[in-house]
């Protein structure tokens, strides 16, 4: 039988991106990318967010492509955030329909294949998030729909800071998020965005790393007694990246990250006591269905 660590390297590859996946995501956002900019005057863009930092789990949904914006369209930059976004809505419904395309707080995100969708979402890219940016020094201004702001960001830091700290865990931390990840997709995204798992982690997980199943059952101690605290942007810009995360929703997320503590350590017992197989479908309940079923 399949051991709990052999489990959770299993989990880890299965997390990885592809080269089906990598090549369907270039296809894609090369696709956005030509699209946009039939519409807008574009000074560059490229590929940001948890792809880009690799920490996007499976399947790829909400690829982020940060489009900054040139000279001439900067007579945008004075209007509101919102007109910005009904700009790009109506440009990406214009080539992908109005069922594919979704408005979001800082992006409007296109959904592929809806017309014929299959059911194994492995392989191919989901949907595609297209953020309006424009320069601002070394940082760039997004538009925020809830804020009515446009407000201040720096992707490439935050890259850096995953960067640095994943060559300091060994690389061990992506994998870690993207299991953190999985979880809170399977306990029905109780902690919103998924960016703050992100944020939290950098925090809350030190060197040395141990193994898989004892830092994720750490990590969740941890972010239950911290989940009502503020955590900013790793840049130290814009809104905190909790900012989302309200009081009663802190309360519902708490409740969860402490039950997730409980399974896993039913499923250290479980291990302990030689039930290998106990032990590893406890993991898979949390993780779903990209931990091995034994």
């Amino acid at each position: 039988m399949t051991s709990v660590s052999d489990a959770f390297d299993a989990c880890r590859r299965r997390l990885e991106i592809t080269k089906t996946e990598q090549a369907d995501a270039s296809r894609r956002q090369k696709e956005v990318r030509a699209n946009v900019q039939e519409d807008f005057h574009v000074q560059t863009d490229f590929l940001t967010g948890s792809y880009a930092r690799s920490t996007k789990t499976k399947p790829l949904k909400d690829v982020d492509i940060f489009v900054v914006l040139g000279d001439r369209e900067l007579d945008r930059r004075s209007s509101s955030p919102r007109s910005v976004l009904d700009a790009f809505e109506t440009s990406l419904t214009s080539h992908y329909g109005a069922t594919a395309t979704t408005r979001g707080r800082r992006s409007i995100s296109v959904e592929f294949d809806r017309s014929s969708p299959t059911k194994d979402e492995d392989g191919k890219v989901i949907s595609i998030d297209i953020v309006p940016a424009f320069e601002a020094g070394d940082v760039y201004e997004i538009p925020d729909d809830i804020l009515g702001e446009w407000i201040q960001t720096n992707p490439k830091v935050h890259k850096e800071k995953s960067t640095a700290k994943n060559a300091e865990l060994a690389g061990s931390w992506v994998p870690l998020v993207k299991m953190l990840k999985a979880w809170n997709r399977e306990a029905g995204k109780p902690i919103k965005p998924s960016f703050l798992i992100e944020v939290m982690a950098l925090d809350l997980v030190d060197a040395p790393f141990n193994d898989y199943a004892s830092e994720v059952r750490s990590f969740f101690a941890a972010a239950g007694d911290a989940i009502s605290e503020t955590w900013a942007d790793p840049a130290g810009l814009g809104p905190p990246v909790s900012d989302q995360m309200t009081a009663e929703r802190c309360s519902e997320a708490r409740l969860a990250l402490y039950e997730a503590e409980k399974l896993c350590a039913q499923a250290a017992r479980a291990e302990e006591r030689g039930k290998t197989g106990a032990s590893i479908a406890i993991w898979r309940q949390l993780f779903g269905p990209y931990f091995p079923a034994s």
